[in-house]
């Protein structure tokens, strides 16, 4: 059993250190706090865990990637849940008039199509600029109406689409 005199040295000591460790922190700047505090934080949970591995966390993007759909159809709308919602409000919110198109492998016959952000139609891209993803032509270019063929979700699918592009074949 520890004595009164030990025990109120041990109390002693510890206010002490509490007092020291508190003027220590108030004599920092707010970076270098910021640093220390970050600091113990990885020194007390350790350097080696990786976030990623303790936690799969779905992001917002990764639900968009796997719900998203070129054309929906009334099937994918009745499925009320949180992520496809997000996906038919994403979806919603798409310009779907013309495409813009990712032609960098149009010679082995794969061309892929997307519909257009917000960000394109204020520029015009794709109804007054080419359509082609890596083309800015403003001049002689030409609206196509392509069946799109596509593999999407198991199955596939065609779909018709506007495309603006220019007459050029090296781009």
């Amino acid at each position: 059993m520890a004595s009164f005199g030990s025990l109120k040295s041990h109390i002693w000591d510890r206010e002490e250190r509490k007092q020291q460790y508190q003027a220590h922190i108030r004599g920092l700047n707010a970076y270098d706090r910021h640093k220390k505090f970050l600091n113990d934080y990885v020194s007390f949970y350790g350097k080696d865990k990786d976030a990623r591995v303790s936690l799969p966390v779905k992001t917002d993007q990764d639900t968009l990637r796997e719900g998203y759909r070129f054309i929906r159809t009334e099937e994918d709308d009745k499925d009320s849940s949180w992520e496809q919602r997000l996906v038919k409000r994403y979806y919603d919110k798409l310009f779907k008039e013309y495409c813009i198109a990712d032609m960098t492998k149009y010679k082995t016959g794969k061309i892929g199509l997307r519909w257009r952000i917000e960000k394109e139609v204020i520029s015009g891209k794709g109804q007054f600029v080419c359509g082609n993803k890596h083309c800015d032509e403003t001049y002689g270019l030409a609206s196509y109406e392509v069946n799109f063929s596509y593999f999407e979700a198991g199955e596939s699918k065609q779909a018709l689409v506007k495309l603006l592009a220019c007459e050029r074949s090296d781009k």
